[in-house]
């Protein structure tokens, strides 16, 4: 029996397979147009126990030819999560080993009741950005094709996943109510994900992330006031940087960063490499640089205003990863979720909107007082030149955002 296809999409991800005919819905041009990917061999990618370090190399492999790029580790665990808990075998220890758990499921029933419970408080503050922090996931199914049951039970109770068994035949029709879902759940940051399909799609599993918070305090902020921003090859351009007084310093051998909390809770920490010029994730240690944290200094920073979106296909950087049986019609095992099913495309979508009163990131897989106390040593981290950032959940060690910024 030939295997069909299952295309999965986390709001920031998503799987998809062969050709496909002419529909458009409206969609953009970097929309998945599923059974159109040729896979291209990559150097293996080590996977190790620990997901935040398999995430940072996913992210420098597929963002080692953009300027600008977003990565949400978090969309594509929670989507990667729905495909393990019907995986099978090989499959499923390849999954475990990438997710660095062999029940991702129990993680996020139990996470997202912490997103619901704790990220979504008013702020009672008003300004042009609210306190939300949304993670949705869904199952989108051909009606024609059987799906176990205990699958769909499953996902529903941990992931709260919404379950929809559409006619994949009317292909217009299901475009239209998918791309509509993912409109809906990233707040309109991502209108669209998939513009076409092939007649033998079995399956669609999505998942979005989306976060909206002003900061803490409002960062200084006036155009007129331009700064010198260097590229990576060593060019500049001119253009007005935020500024802020902080009081959280992290340092180690590769680079310096500062923390500033949201008004819901989560950190950004925006990251400088020592070494100018270009640079990987990976190569800046991150571990090690989360725990240096010190408040023994007083931290001026800076950095761009940004708003840029990413599509990234992470396919090819999965299979590098040790995930290549899911794309591979004859090793596949997804028969907890439905017999005959392999993976052909995994796509994420992210967009990025930060200002000096607060963060948009959506993804679909995408004060200075007196005081008695002795002067402190100053630091200052001015993100000038090409940097990083995350927007972090500390308390629960989760990357809900990776970027890199080389040209704002």
């Amino acid at each position: 029996m030939k295997k069909r296809i299952i295309s999965m999409i986390a709001a920031l991800l998503t799987i998809t397979m062969t050709a496909g005919c002419s529909a458009n819905n409206g969609a953009s041009d970097d929309d998945m147009v599923i059974g159109k990917k040729e896979f291209t061999a990559l150097s293996p990618i080590e996977v190790t126990s620990d997901n935040v370090q398999n995430s940072i190399r996913i992210f420098d492999v597929v963002s080692a030819d953009k300027e600008n790029s977003m990565f949400s580790p978090l969309s594509l665990n929670m989507a990667l999560g729905l495909l393990a808990e019907g995986a099978e075998g090989s499959t499923k220890e390849a999954l475990d080993k990438y997710l660095g758990t062999d029940d991702y499921g129990a993680f996020a029933e139990s996470y997202m009741k912490v997103v619901n419970d704790k990220y979504n408080a008013p702020s009672g503050y008003e300004n042009k950005y609210k306190n939300v922090f949304e993670i949705a996931n869904s199952f989108w199914a051909d009606k024609n094709t059987p799906f176990k049951e205990d699958y769909k039970s499953g996902i529903t109770e941990k992931f709260g996943a919404e379950v929809q068994n559409l006619d994949f035949g009317k292909k217009n029709d299901t475009l239209k109510q998918i791309n509509n879902w993912v409109s809906e759940k990233t707040h309109k940051m991502i209108p669209s994900i998939i513009s076409d399909y092939p007649d033998d799609l079995a399956a669609v599993l999505i998942n979005t992330v989306y976060f909206e918070s002003g900061w803490g305090d409002e960062w200084v902020y006036d155009k007129n006031d331009k700064d010198t921003f260097t590229l990576l090859n060593g060019s500049t351009k001119e253009l007005p940087l935020m500024r802020k007084h902080v009081s959280s310093y992290f340092e180690n051998d590769k680079a310096t960063a500062f923390r500033y909390g949201y008004k819901n809770g989560l950190r950004f920490i925006g990251i400088l490499p020592k070494q100018t010029g270009d640079f990987t994730i990976e190569s800046l240690d991150i571990p090690s640089l989360l725990e240096s944290e010190t408040y023994d200094y007083d931290v001026y920073s800076r950095m761009p205003r940004l708003n840029f979106e990413t599509s990234l296909p992470l396919s090819d950087a999965l299979s590098a990863a040790g995930l290549s049986e899911l794309f591979d019609m004859e090793k596949a095992n997804l028969s907890g979720i439905s017999d005959e099913l392999y993976v052909t495309d995994v796509l994420q979508k992210t967009s990025l909107e930060l200002d000096e009163y607060g963060t948009r990131a959506a993804a679909v897989t995408a004060v200075l007082a007196p005081t008695a106390a002795l002067p402190r040593e100053e630091r200052y981290v001015y993100l000038d030149r090409p940097f990083a950032f995350m927007i972090y959940d500390s308390e629960h060690e989760q990357i809900v955002f990776l970027g890199k910024v080389t040209e704002p």
